[in-house]
């Protein structure tokens, strides 16, 4: 080869080095765009189907809580069956337990003590001054206390100032309380006869300085009457 062609073979081999990088870059155009595009396919698919996941799962939890909700609810339905008003139970009104009109017999003797007074008095053994809202009827202790009037025993309790007592409803919305008993012969939810012993007689605590007898209230309609009036007696 001449001096001559020297340059000649240096250009082609230029040339040709710039059609190789050309190729080059071409063909990593077309390999990154490829992938590219095979990436997002897969993102767009994959998202796809995460979508089609998520309303599957929100239509099947949508059609799991109207089904619980049409559903009849067991527990609503057992409290329902086993919440249910408890009504009071009351004796019964009739000719022979009006009050103020039919006939009553006394609780133990006729004799009174103390009578019945919304005033304040002397109270001897408290040493104080207060209302009498009862009638203290004489009774020797260990004697027989009787049921006023047929009727219905609403509770059986102790109280420190009355000491043991029996709350019986006569009927009327009479109710009358035998307070300072010794022993009981009733218990609660029994039914008496008019005349029927329910205890014994003991002491009344807060009125124990004074003689032995049956310290007896009454109410009508929970508002306290005195039970000689509701009895139809006298003093």
């Amino acid at each position: 080869m001449t001096a001559k062609d020297r340059p000649n073979n240096k250009n082609v081999k230029a040339l040709f080095s710039v059609i190789c990088l050309c190729i080059i870059a071409l063909g990593l155009v077309v390999y990154f765009s490829t992938q590219s595009s095979k990436n997002t396919q897969v993102n767009e698919a994959t998202t796809v189907k995460q979508t089609q996941t998520t309303e599957v799962q929100n239509r099947v939890t949508v059609k799991e809580t109207e089904a619980k909700t049409n559903e009849p609810s067991d527990s609503v339905t057992t409290k329902a069956e086993k919440t249910t008003k408890k009504e009071n139970v009351t004796m019964q009104q009739n000719d022979t337990n009006t009050p103020y009109k039919s006939f009553y017999k006394y609780p133990c003797s006729e004799k009174v003590i103390n009578g019945y007074t919304q005033e304040l008095v002397k109270n001897d053994t408290m040493g104080d001054y207060r209302s009498h809202t009862a009638v203290d009827f004489a009774c020797e202790k260990g004697g027989k206390v009787s049921a006023i009037n047929d009727g219905l025993v609403l509770e059986v309790k102790k109280d420190n100032l009355l000491g043991r007592i029996v709350v019986i409803d006569h009927g009327g919305k009479l109710v009358a309380s035998y307070c300072g008993l010794d022993t009981v012969n009733v218990s609660k939810g029994d039914y008496v006869t008019i005349g029927q012993m329910i205890g014994t007689l003991g002491a009344v605590p807060f009125e124990a300085n004074g003689d032995s007898h049956l310290h007896f209230e009454t109410t009508i309609n929970g508002k306290s009457v005195n039970p000689l009036d509701a009895m139809g007696k006298t003093e």
